[in-house]
């Protein structure tokens, strides 16, 4: 694409004004919410609304889906047979109450701010009058939906934390990420990080970059990527359309890595860098699951995420699951929220959200420390 406009900004224009005309499920298969946009610093930033969450919407747009429908997913597979037979006999009990307390609090049909539909949305340090222009300008544009963000971490995001939380925002706990600072020499100390970096080279496997991509490897790089987060893992992950492929091939909205092995592509990477942002993330990951263990391929991608990181001079963002394998990478354990903001709700609604920030603030923090040391 020629343009004068720096790629950053072609790519979340693109990704924004397809998302606007055609909806979330453009790029990603499995929501079904409507794009708008907020102004925040003179310049627009995606806003998802949904209305009808069926059992199939991913996390990234449903909130129904983020806090029940994922976390019992989570909850079966990481518990024994019997034990997960027992939860889900009782499952009823525990989170029929919660899915009616969620509709009437109306979180899940929340106008949620800044929200790219990938698992980890990486924010600019927005100024506090940007963000309460913002958060007045919302309340009088959905007044009956509550206004929240995704991915509030304070490590990541000291100052957006802190501002919305002075104009009226409450965090409530999401989910257990980890962080990585690459540029320390410790991390690198780490016998499964050198290990790792071997594999990277040992000419085994190739590492081929988006340059040397073209449009018709990405079918079988999807492929790659269904097989491990949407078949092995669940459903409730973002399914990235083919579309989506395409507009990162084009635009580097992810910049894609792949691997090959034996003239067929067993691995691939898509690194999120906003320009905006002093961290690192990979919200598309996938291999064949099929192959040996021994051929090492989660590890050679996660040593070439941390190897970016560290080229780059950013932060590693981690993100969510398999914790023992993080942390003996360098990871350490932090907390990431969703801010909500209702004030400008009817009274009903607001004592509904005010009971589950309560119930999610009491527990949630224990339950993802104790889920974190069974991962």
């Amino acid at each position: 694409m020629n343009t004068s406009l720096p790629p950053r900004m072609v790519a979340d224009a693109l990704w924004l004004l397809t998302a606007r005309s055609r909806g979330g499920s453009h790029w990603v298969s499995n929501t079904h919410c409507d794009i708008q946009t907020a102004d925040i610093g003179g310049h627009p930033y995606p806003v998802s609304l949904l209305d009808d969450s069926d059992w199939q919407e991913s996390y990234v747009s449903s909130p129904r889906s983020t806090w029940l429908r994922y976390a019992r997913q989570e909850a079966l597979r990481q518990l024994s047979p019997p034990l997960s037979a027992l939860l889900k006999a009782g499952s009823c009990l525990i989170f029929g109450p919660l899915s009616a307390l969620l509709q009437a609090s109306r979180l899940d049909q929340a106008a949620i701010i800044g929200n790219h539909l990938v698992s980890t949305n990486l924010y600019p340090a927005w100024s506090h009058p940007e963000l309460q222009c913002m958060t007045e300008a919302m309340s009088t544009r959905h007044p009956q939906r509550p206004l929240m963000m995704r991915n509030i971490c304070p490590e990541v995001s000291p100052g957006l934390m802190q501002h919305l939380q002075q104009l009226g925002w409450n965090m409530v706990p999401a989910r257990m990420i980890y962080l990585c600072d690459p540029q320390q020499k410790t991390v690198w100390k780490h016998n499964h990080v050198k290990q790792d970096a071997r594999l990277l080279q040992d000419g085994q496997v190739e590492i081929v970059s988006q340059d040397q991509l073209t449009s018709g490897d990405l079918p079988a790089l999807r492929q790659l990527f269904r097989q491990l987060f949407i078949d092995k893992h669940s459903y409730l992950n973002p399914d990235f359309s083919l579309a989506f492929f395409e507009l990162c091939l084009e635009t580097r909205f992810l910049e894609l890595k792949a691997l090959r092995w034996q003239g067929r592509w067993v691995g691939i990477l898509g690194l999120y860098a906003p320009s905006c942002s002093n961290w690192l993330t990979t919200p598309l990951i996938g291999y064949d699951t099929s192959l040996p263990q021994e051929l090492g391929l989660y590890r050679r991608l996660m040593a070439l995420l941390l190897h970016e990181a560290r080229q780059r001079q950013l932060g590693l963002h981690y993100s969510s699951g398999a914790s023992q394998f993080k942390r003996a990478r360098g990871g350490v354990p932090a907390l990431e929220y969703t801010a909500i903001y209702d004030r400008h709700l009817p009274n009903r609604p607001k004592r509904y959200i005010r009971l589950w920030e309560k119930l999610f603030q009491q527990w949630v923090p224990g339950l993802l420390k104790r889920a974190d040391k069974l991962a």
